[in-house]
């Protein structure tokens, strides 16, 4: 439900920020103040994870973000909204999102077992994405046309009812344990760095995630103005390019556990990042809407497998107690790197140009890739077949 309305804004939210400004700046800043917290606060979130409650951080979340939603929704409606409050609301949002992503991936292994991380880590992509890009992208831009404020009421709506079911899940809880003394607050942020720091397959798949995620964030972060000033799109238009892109991202969720198993995950993930560097120099190189569609559809099949592999490889290799703040390291590295692209994202494409954005993700993103291969190829031969690796010890 959160991610049908979360859908219907992915594609609402740029196309209202085109709606307020054409300066490329302003709107890279709104992805760049959502994706901000990621750089800011996934550290010290990491280690309240660990010690609060998951699933009620989770609901919370919920309950917060469909309140900010409603607020855009009002700004709208009224035409008080301007592109600093989109900005800001969209920064406060994103702490939200910070806390219920992370939460979540933490809270799965306690539902789950071991044995079927892959198949729900799938599943759960799947589900996600055929709600919040293949349905909810294109009736968020058709309906943003009809009425700009409708998608994001929407959202709120969804987001309340999605809280409400998550607080309603039943599970065996587990009340996180602290031997002695209560550590302090640094002592336990410490063990999440040192943690990962230690973990040589872990820390070089942070670094390639973070190059990765930094990179594409160059172009998504203008991508309704390129859809609009390159190919030519309206906003209904927009809408489906996006939902059509989505059906890579559905496919990689149903072939992310196999593609696993068949080539083994060391191969799958650099066929991924070979991928990624390719697909996003096409659109820079080809501005038109088959070249475009293709690849992202192609980059869509290979960012899920890589999201359904290593993210169960992590649920499988970071003691529980720790999860919380050894994946927020993971995520201050691989997913703060994202505010810092579409920064740099906009003003590349207000100083170079649109094209620009795409030719230098792909050429950044090759060199990263026969720079980190080989590093990551040695890591990955430390370690036995990820479904067979014990989690190592944790720092007491």
């Amino acid at each position: 439900m959160s991610n049908l309305g979360d859908g219907m804004v992915a594609a609402a939210g740029p196309l209202l920020a085109l709606s307020l400004t054409d300066d490329a700046r302003l709107i890279a800043a709104v992805p760049f103040a959502a994706m901000l917290p990621w750089l800011i606060l996934s550290l010290p979130a990491g280690v309240f994870i660990d010690r609060r409650d998951r699933q009620k951080i989770m609901y919370l979340a919920n309950i917060t973000r469909g309140l900010l939603f409603t607020m855009i929704a009002v700004g709208a409606l009224t035409e008080y909204l301007n592109i600093f409050h989109l900005i800001v609301i969209s920064g406060i949002a994103g702490v939200c999102e910070l806390f219920f992503d992370m939460s979540s991936q933490a809270f799965l292994p306690a539902i789950v077992d071991q044995t079927q991380l892959e198949k729900a880590n799938s599943r759960l992509y799947i589900t996600e994405i055929v709600s919040n890009g293949f349905v909810g992208l294109p009736i968020g831009a058709w309906i943003f046309v009809a009425a700009s404020f409708a998608p994001f009421a929407v959202n709120a709506l969804a987001l309340l009812a999605a809280g409400l079911l998550i607080k309603s899940i039943k599970h065996q809880a587990k009340a996180p344990t602290i031997s002695g003394e209560r550590r302090s607050f640094v002592k336990e942020l410490k063990q999440g760095l040192a943690w990962l720091a230690s973990h040589r397959l872990l820390r070089v798949l942070a670094v390639m995630l973070g190059i990765a995620n930094m990179c594409h964030m160059f172009g998504a972060a203008v991508f309704a103005k390129f859809a609009r000033d390159e190919l030519g799109l309206g906003a209904r238009s927009f809408g489906v390019l996006l939902a059509v892109i989505s059906i890579g991202s559905i496919i990689g969720g149903f072939v992310g556990e196999s593609v696993s198993k068949r080539l083994g995950a060391t191969t799958a993930i650099v066929l991924a990042y070979i991928v990624f560097g390719i697909s996003d120099l096409i659109p820079g190189l080809f501005p038109n809407i088959w070249a475009v569609t293709i690849s992202g559809v192609v980059m869509a099949i290979a960012g899920t497998t890589w999201n359904v592999i290593t993210v169960s490889m992590r649920q499988r290799l970071i003691p529980t107690e720790l999860f919380g703040r050894v994946n927020s390291v993971y995520r201050f590295i691989g997913t703060g790197s994202t505010a810092i692209g579409a920064l740099l994202g906009g003003q590349i494409a207000f100083n170079f140009g649109l094209r620009a954005t795409y030719l230098a993700s792909g050429a950044i993103l090759l060199f990263a890739l026969a720079t980190l291969t080989p590093i990551f190829l040695r890591a990955a031969g430390d370690y036995i077949v990820p479904d067979l690796t014990p989690a190592p010890p944790s720092i007491t």
